[in-house]
């Protein structure tokens, strides 16, 4: 059994943020690692991920509560078992849960799942083959279900979700125009997943734009910012099309609700807008991680990893993260003393 530290690095919620989370609302503590009781495991966390959905959750508009002033910062994250009360796991095996912002973790083991380093390397036990991946997966696979010669809009392009989701409805025969925040991101988003055309929503002349590229309307879209963004590509929406709400970016940092976007495009196109979240589809999670991990392995799925080094720089990577900054899937690789 390896050797644990008395203590920890961990980051904590120093206050509720208020608009754009700042450094001040973490801070980086040193805690003692937790012991585990009957039934748990100790996991030495290695990747952390950074996820969106965060900020929903401090704000109080997400499926699990706000995390209480003082505790750690909640979060999915990959590691290795050091220590096992449970029986289920042994040492040394790489498992993935939701664990936290720190150094090391307790869980229940009936809440982590094991890691198959075979399929990919551990990181993307928290990329394109956890969650970020089977968000992508339903999305396309159980609500949008793109056709060849059909025209496909994914907002967030250059994001984990998107990329995959887009590259998904490329392989199915669409015609994908991706949506992404300024020109650097549209051209990795033609170049490095494929795409077909990807357009600046920032820019002024966006909703011109977006018609341009797509002329024949749009017969499916894939929706993580809602806004004035949903609300330009519900207005140009071909007959029977499907939309997925996954996301609201958008509002992630308002106080209050913004006004709801215009819905008679959507009852002029006939259209279908569903609800994505993706603790629904858990089921199909091992079904997505083969096909995935089948794709990357024959190169036609491509993926990118945003690294932050060090606990120390999870909060700044998280805002970096909420502002646009990363591209593919953003992680923290979690430090240990040798």
């Amino acid at each position: 059994m390896e050797t644990v530290p008395a203590t920890m690095q961990a980051v904590c919620l120093q206050a509720i943020p208020q608009g754009m989370p700042q450094l001040a609302d973490f801070q980086l503590q040193q805690l003692p690692v937790p012991v585990p009781a009957a039934g748990q495991v100790l996991v030495r966390l290695h990747w952390l991920s950074l996820d969106p959905f965060l900020r929903a959750q401090l704000g109080g508009r997400y499926v699990s509560p706000c995390p209480p002033l003082g505790a750690v910062v909640p979060g999915y994250a990959v590691g290795t078992v050091v220590a096992d009360a449970s029986g289920r796991f042994v040492a040394g095996q790489w498992v993935t849960g939701l664990l936290g912002w720190a150094q090391y973790a307790v869980a229940e083991a009936r809440a982590l799942q094991p890691v198959d380093p075979a399929l990919g390397p551990p990181s993307t036990a928290v990329g394109v083959l956890g969650i970020p991946g089977l968000t992508a997966w339903a999305g396309v696979r159980r609500i949008l279900e793109p056709e060849a010669g059909q025209t496909i809009v994914i907002s967030t392009a250059a994001g984990a979700v998107g990329s995959i989701a887009g590259q998904l409805c490329k392989a199915a025969g669409a015609r994908v125009v991706g949506l992404s925040s300024t020109a650097e991101k549209c051209a990795l988003v033609t170049a490095a997943f494929g795409f077909d055309a990807c357009v600046n929503y920032r820019a002024p002349e966006f909703a011109d734009a977006l018609r341009a590229a797509c002329p024949q309307g749009i017969d499916g879209y894939f929706d993580n910012v809602g806004g004035a963004v949903l609300e330009t590509v519900l207005s140009q929406l071909a007959l029977r099309a499907r939309v997925v709400l996954c996301g609201l970016s958008d509002q992630y940092n308002r106080s209050e609700r913004p006004p709801g976007p215009n819905l008679g495009p959507v009852i002029g196109a006939r259209a279908r807008l569903e609800g994505l979240v993706v603790y629904d589809h858990l089921d199909a999670l091992e079904r997505c991680r083969q096909e995935l991990a089948g794709l990357i392995a024959r190169g036609q799925l491509h993926y990118r990893e945003h690294i932050h080094h060090g606990l120390e720089n999870a909060a700044a990577g998280f805002i970096g993260l909420l502002r646009g900054e990363n591209t593919g899937k953003a992680l923290v690789a979690v430090e240990h003393a040798a």
